[in-house]
């Protein structure tokens, strides 16, 4: 069994010694040779719950979710060893990787009978691919434009909700820098957000109205001039980049997270520890919320061979 702290804690974020992109350094440097296991595992101990805990959102109840979230860590992994995986933004790349596995599962019957039925039926037929939604496609494009480090912040701050500290020691940074960077971090998602608006302007008309948008949602949207009403009233992309600009109170991580994860984001968000609520307000998060509601809590912190909870082996 492997003991496996908490990271989520300023007690224990302090003891990592080297951040993501060190360990991503780590196995990328191996050149055809074997990585050292500690780079591996030190992933794994940081990561492995919130990706088992969204492999469980994906499945049916049993132990194909630890299946998934192993078969996840190996493809980026995989990558990582072919200097395509991330460097140091791994917290959203294996989440996605759960669903872009869980794709990849449906098609085949017998995996497929694993996954949650709206997965089956969304991927179990020929051809069918994850595609962000037309109502997300700045954010994610925004979110993909940012360096891994900003991606890093946002996610662990923004859609975890996690302390500061927790990406600070994850990305091997003072506390006073991550600070600064988080705020840099945000303008530049919202200007990303809005330069990805004027790329798939689908007219001039788009164009012309796109600065005028982008101050009339920040000053909260509720006094825009008739031209730009008219205009929204009858553009579903003026009117999906209104809704993918206002940052404003929580939103900007549940922005985040339904472009990068496509399915199941809400659930997702509302089982991280740090948006724990009571089992009886799940039933808000939508079709998934019953499920949460009776869920069996995070993972103890430990990992047994045999466990929906095991963390995959070192060989995978």
């Amino acid at each position: 069994m492997t003991d496996v702290p908490n990271l989520n804690t300023p007690q224990s974020i302090h003891r990592v010694d080297h951040s993501d992109e060190d360990l991503s350094r780590q196995l990328r440097g191996a050149a055809g040779r074997k990585p050292a296991p500690w780079s591996y595992e030190e992933l794994l101990v940081r990561h492995w719950r919130p990706v088992f805990e969204y492999a469980e959102l994906c499945t049916v109840p049993g132990a194909a979710a630890g299946v998934l979230a192993a078969s996840a860590f190996t493809r980026v992994f995989v990558d990582t060893l072919r200097l395509a995986g991330p460097t140091a933004a791994w917290r959203p790349e294996l989440l996605a990787t759960v669903h872009r596995v869980a794709a990849d599962w449906a098609q085949d019957p017998r995996r497929g009978a694993c996954l949650h039925p709206d997965l089956r039926s969304r991927y179990g037929h020929a051809g069918a691919r994850p595609s962000v939604p037309e109502n997300r496609r700045l954010a994610y494009q925004a979110f993909q434009r940012l360096v891994e480090p900003a991606r890093c912040l946002l996610w662990h701050v923004e859609v975890d909700a996690e302390g500061v500290e927790v990406p600070t020691a994850l990305l091997g940074l003072a506390p006073e820098t991550a600070a600064i960077r988080l705020e840099s971090s945000r303008a530049l998602f919202r200007q990303a957000c809005v330069a990805a608006h004027r790329d798939l302007a689908p007219d001039e008309t788009c164009l012309r109205f796109s600065r005028l948008l982008e101050v009339s949602v920040q000053r909260g949207g509720t006094h825009l001039v008739p031209d730009l009403q008219h205009h929204i009233a009858s553009c579903t992309h003026c009117r999906y980049a209104a809704e993918q600009l206002d940052h404003a109170g929580d939103h900007l991580g549940l922005l985040i997270a339904e472009a990068v994860l496509i399915w199941g984001a809400r659930p997702y968000l509302a089982w991280r520890p740090a948006r724990r609520t009571p089992p009886e307000h799940h039933a808000a998060a939508g079709s998934y919320g019953q499920r949460l509601g009776t869920h069996r809590g995070p993972p103890s912190g430990r990992f047994s061979a045999g466990s929906p909870d095991s963390a995959p082996p070192l060989s995978a």
